[in-house]
């Protein structure tokens, strides 16, 4: 019997092996956040097995659009130079941002986007990189773009993100076709369980609890992911020293 044709919904795909991929997202919000900033860049570098090599988010305090979008093309640049990488592909899901970069539109560029264009074609043309741009529909950009709106609202300058939290957990799963995320989803080490039913922070499943009164709905992140708060974070200036 021949099998049914199916229509799988491939969203964020794997660059080809030795090629690194970097996903660059700039957020820009004409209404001032309530922390002040107007526009925040996301930067997840991959290889070609998915794995997250870097991710930086925050913002460099752009206030103009276009700016904060050919900024996000070099932060994502300056990963691969640093870094080392060699062989990248840098997708970006802002048209404008990348026609210019495509067809290296100095000329005519106003005075403020002037030195940045310029110094990412100084970037394009150098020959110890090869380097594919390309322009990508937002879904299959949405870890970048989820870390740059975060990034504006809780930055006022460019971090590393050491650990994958909620919901770029949660995003790179569905990127690599890996289901739901949760509490319930969470592989945990025995001991850490054991410890945990013994501190009273995790309830025994083989043992019959009574009412609870603190208020709790039950759903606990002590099991689950890390909150933003609780990540180790590094100004991006000082990972570039590295």
């Amino acid at each position: 019997m021949e099998e049914d044709n199916m229509n799988v919904d491939v969203r964020w795909m794997m660059p080809p092996e030795g090629v690194i991929k970097i996903n660059v997202h700039s957020f820009f919000s004409d209404q001032q956040l309530p922390n002040g900033n107007h526009s925040g860049i996301g930067v997840v570098c991959r290889n070609s097995k998915g794995d997250i090599l870097r991710i930086l988010g925050g913002s460099l305090c752009i206030d103009n659009r276009r700016n904060n979008e050919y900024n996000a093309f070099m932060e994502g640049l300056k990963v691969a130079f640093v870094r080392g990488y060699s062989s990248i592909i840098l997708e970006t899901d802002h048209l404008d941002a990348y026609w210019d970069w495509y067809h290296s539109a100095i000329i005519g560029a106003p005075a403020q986007h002037a030195r940045i264009v310029q110094q990412l074609n100084q970037r394009k043309a150098d020959k110890n990189f090869h380097t594919v741009t390309r322009l990508v529909a937002p879904e299959d950009n949405s870890l970048a773009a989820y870390v740059a709106q975060h990034g504006a609202e809780n930055w006022k300058h460019m971090v590393r993100i050491r650990r994958p939290f909620g919901r770029v957990m949660e995003i790179w799963n569905s990127d690599m076709g890996l289901g739901e995320i949760g509490p319930q989803f969470e592989v945990l080490l025995e001991e850490d369980i054991n410890m945990g039913i013994a501190l009273g922070e995790v309830e025994d499943p083989h043992v019959e609890q009574e009412g609870d009164d603190t208020g709790s709905s039950g759903e606990s992140n002590d099991l689950g992911l890390e909150e933003p708060q609780d990540l180790e974070l590094m100004d991006a200036n000082l990972v570039m020293q590295e």
